[in-house]
């Protein structure tokens, strides 16, 4: 695809001359379009500079920009991936519709023919992966240690006043809080609030009406963030205090990126062959292992194994082809392509009618232990931080496709595109920088960023509140043309 710069003009703060990032204009309200309630707590909200001067003076292209953001939190949603089977590619929209749960979706992981360029996991499973290490995005099983914080139900209550605690001890709270610091908190300061209240023996003893990062060792510390702050910050010294705090959970579910690669096995009593991949179309560099979610014809390896279970649900080899062979998987079979010599070897020590086991797993770098992921681009936005290094990137004004997150359960789904209707002959054009769409997600709120493929792939629907029974494209036009995806990722109820 070749990228097309256009001149931006127009006056820039004199505080972007200090980057090698463009300037990024704010999300102020001004610009922006009434808040669409999706339901289950989901918001979606849009911002618009039109074509012109208006963008262009912002830094923006000068044929328009358009933010769309769709945020909700994992207290009430979850984050599922799209597909229609590998490799198969589809509409988002069509996607979108296989699953009545979705409230939104946007496109996914960079893809070619051959399907999505990283791993997929669901339900805890590979699904689908190429050989070596992959990049990849989704939902945590996350175990609870106190000291480093979780997201909480309860409420605290200061004379008359009640309000409702969203955190205990986190290391990051979300930009509308209450977080309450225990003295076991893994830190030595806190993070500041918007306002802090210091509380001893039942009782404030500190009001911080702007806020303050203080040791949770002198006392309970409570850090306010959002609308709450200034209710809070007239709350007087010597005001009792009292918790009701229910007990910190075991796990959590929290969003993660991570790298990830993929590992397994097909063994009989006396043979085991080694997997690298899964439902990849290319094949890896050793064995691959095709299940019945994958919709083409298994390229042959230099050996082949089918695999189909018996009436009690035990595997079965079926067959062996010593030189190879093209076929599809049987519905709740197995098809094993080992491509590699050494691997075609072992293969074919196996013998019709041997009884195997199939192990399929994941490593991951950061150890996350993964419910449902789905491959992703770099890391844009780290620890509350920008991490994209402009200077080693394109500043071209493209639509972008990203996801920001917190440990307070926060996620927000962001694109940026022209956001209007345009004949533009495949080549979607407007949109931001990749830096500007990490400032914006910083302004949400976020503290982790990710990017996914973008251009003529970005796209975002929603179940929208207003349009019946149907999805609403609302990046660009619902008119506009659509490219095929591999997969995507949706916001979806819970329950």
């Amino acid at each position: 695809m070749v990228a097309t710069a256009f001149l931006v003009s127009g006056s820039v703060p004199a505080n972007a001359a200090n980057t090698d990032c463009i300037y990024t204009p704010t999300l102020e309200k001004s610009r922006q379009a009434p808040d669409l309630a999706l339901g289950n707590f989901v918001t979606a909200k849009s911002w618009q500079w039109q074509p012109g001067s208006d963008a262009s003076s912002a830094s923006l292209s000068s044929l328009g920009a358009k933010v769309s953001v769709v945020t909700g939190n994992l207290r009430n949603i979850t984050v599922g991936v799209l597909h229609m089977g590998v490799p198969r590619s589809q509409d988002l929209r069509v996607m979108t519709d296989s699953n009545p749960k979705t409230v939104a979706a946007i496109n996914g992981d960079y893809f070619d023919g051959s399907g999505p360029w990283n791993a997929m996991v669901e339900s805890g499973q590979v699904s689908y992966a190429p050989p070596g290490a992959t990049e990849v995005f989704g939902v945590v099983r996350k175990r609870i240690v106190e000291s480093y914080g979780y997201r909480s139900t309860g409420t605290m209550t200061i004379g008359t006043r009640k309000f409702n605690i969203t955190g205990v001890n986190q290391l990051e709270p979300g930009p509308t809080s209450l977080v309450v610091y225990k003295t076991n908190f893994i830190r030595p300061l806190t993070p500041k609030g918007t306002t802090t209240l210091l509380i001893k023996s039942g009782k404030v003893v500190k009001v911080y009406p702007a806020g303050a990062s203080i040791s949770s060792k002198t006392g309970v510390v409570v850090q306010v963030k959002g609308y709450l702050a200034p209710h809070v910050a007239k709350m007087k010294v010597n005001a009792k205090v009292k918790f009701a705090l229910p007990a910190a959970p075991q796990y959590e579910e929290r969003i993660a990126a991570d790298t990830i690669t993929t590992y397994g096995n097909v063994s009989s009593k006396s043979n085991t062959l080694n997997i690298d991949s899964v439902n990849y179309t290319n094949l890896g560099p050793g064995a691959t292992l095709f299940d019945s979610s994958f919709k083409d014809t298994a390229r042959a390896g230099r050996a082949t194994l089918r695999i189909l279970p018996d009436s009690t649900g035990k595997l079965i080899i079926k067959n062996i082809y010593k030189t190879g062979a093209s076929l599809k998987v049987d519905n709740g079979g197995f098809i094993i392509q080992a491509r590699s010599s050494l691997a075609a070897s072992v293969a074919n020590k196996f013998k019709v009618g041997d009884s195997v086991s199939l192990s399929r797993a994941y490593q991951a770098e950061g150890k996350s232990d993964f419910i449902t992921a789905a491959g992703r681009g770099p890391r844009i936005v780290q620890g509350g931080k920008m991490i994209w290094i402009c200077a080693q990137h394109n500043k071209d004004h493209r639509p972008r496709t990203a996801i920001g997150w917190n440990q307070d359960g926060q996620i927000w789904f962001v694109t940026s595109s022209r956001g209007l209707m345009a004949y533009d002959f495949g080549y979607r054009q407007g949109g931001s920088t990749s830096s500007q769409m990490a400032e914006w997600l910083i302004e949400l709120g976020a503290t982790e960023a990710i990017l996914l493929d973008g251009g003529s792939s970005t796209a975002m629907y929603i179940d929208h509140p207003e349009e019946g029974p149907r999805l609403k494209r609302v990046d660009i036009p619902d008119t506009s043309w659509v490219r095929d995806l591999a997969n995507g990722f949706s916001i979806e109820r819970k329950n």
